[in-house]
């Protein structure tokens, strides 16, 4: 809810549903997930983030502001049972899709490395809105121990990239769109896709590139937005701190 450039992010209305709540509606009927849990933060602006996941009978877990890997870690463990894998979803994606969220995670099974996603590896491999990363549990508990970098802790899992052996998925070769919501550019060009797709409204990432390249127009709403450049700021203010 904290988010600078759009206060109030994924609580934020669109198409009639939350950003937080179109997400875990389009990703509930994936066949390769078990459990579900909102990592959010222990900020007293995220109190209605926990509000909205108890409404909604949705885990939530509590945690660091700025250390989003020490967050992830203890969502990881606050199941009954310890998952054998884990799968980060950013959520301010609101077009995702469960067929997307199985591919990845059966590709990731069938790969025999330790993470794989469809995204976040620019520039082969980057099938922004869509984003999926899956990676084993203990790689994780490692991330979480020894990680040292600001970009490694504020992100998940630029450690374990750079330690684990690793798989993707190679997007289409023009797939450049900017599909998840950091700026009010972003939000108007989600609410016009749902508006061009409400006669489909299990949609997943090919109807969406479809739509995109039938009407390029759509991409002029947040043409000025840029893909991960959180993580790019990052990068360039990188340190150590822990």
């Amino acid at each position: 809810m904290g988010s600078t450039r759009l206060p109030g992010k994924v609580l934020t209305e669109v198409h009639g549903n939350t950003i937080l709540g179109h997400l875990i509606e389009r990703l509930t009927p994936a066949k390769s997930v078990d459990d579900f849990v909102i990592a959010t933060t222990s900020n007293e602006e995220d109190d209605a983030i926990e509000a909205w996941c108890k409404e909604n009978g949705v885990n939530v877990f509590r945690g660091s502001d700025w250390d989003v890997l020490e967050r992830f870690w203890g969502a990881a463990n606050m199941l009954e049972q310890t998952p054998d894998t884990i799968v980060r979803i950013c959520c301010d994606n609101p077009l995702h899709s469960h067929k997307v969220l199985d591919f990845v995670v059966n590709a990731h099974a069938e790969s025999g490395k330790v993470y794989f996603s469809n995204s976040n590896q620019e520039p082969d491999y980057l099938e922004d809105g869509f984003d999926v990363e899956v990676f084993t549990y203990e790689a994780l508990k490692e991330a979480n121990q020894k990680a040292k970098l600001m970009s490694e802790r504020e992100h998940v899992c630029p450690y374990i990239k750079k330690h684990f052996s690793c798989g993707w998925k190679k997007a289409d070769n023009d797939y450049m769109f900017k599909l998840s919501v950091d700026t009010p550019a972003d939000l108007n060009m989600v609410k016009r896709i749902f508006e061009e797709l409400e006669d489909t409204p299990d949609f997943s990432i090919q109807e969406v590139t479809k739509l995109l390249r039938e009407k390029p127009e759509i991409l002029e709403i947040n043409k000025e937005s840029k893909i991960n450049s959180g993580f790019a700021k990052s990068i360039k203010e990188d340190r150590i701190v822990k």
